[in-house]
């Protein structure tokens, strides 16, 4: 188990920089079916209430009519997920005792991957259309409330 947040966010980091690749891929996709009601997208770590590690990373659109707009980009809305797959946690990040934790866990996560999107943002290059494109963490978690990305 990781004890130290610093310590945490590198073995994070190092995991979130393995799923780069996939992540800039989702973008490309997102980029090619975003409707053209689309005002701006929202890309949210969504945190589980017990703060054991698991997270999930997803874009969101704003505009009207939301359920028309993210169900255009609903095969491609997912950055990046925690799961347990046949027992194992997949991706391989550490997990902890909810009841239990040395450091803010969810606090930690929404830092780090605020991090990674920048650098997978920079990687990708934008949207062909300039929107606003902001992170956050779900409930208020991250050191910072939102970051916006450069459009």
């Amino acid at each position: 188990m990781v004890n130290d947040v610093d310590e945490y966010k590198q073995v994070l980091l190092a995991v979130l920089r393995a799923h780069t690749d996939t992540a800039v891929s989702m973008l490309r996709l997102v980029n090619r079916c975003l409707p053209e009601k689309t005002r701006s997208i929202r890309i949210i770590v969504h945190l589980p209430q017990d703060a054991d590690g698991m997270f999930t990373v997803m874009l969101h659109l704003d505009g009207p009519d939301l359920f028309v707009l993210n169900k255009a980009i609903s095969d491609f809305r997912s950055l990046f997920s925690v799961r347990i797959v046949h027992g194992a946690v997949t991706p391989d990040v550490p997990l902890f005792d909810p009841f239990d934790q040395p450091f803010s866990v969810n606090d930690a996560i929404v830092d780090i991957v605020m991090v990674w999107l920048k650098e997978v943002w920079a990687t990708f290059g934008g949207m062909n259309v300039r929107l606003p494109v902001t992170i956050e963490g779900e409930d208020g978690f991250g050191s910072k409330p939102t970051m916006s990305l450069a459009v």
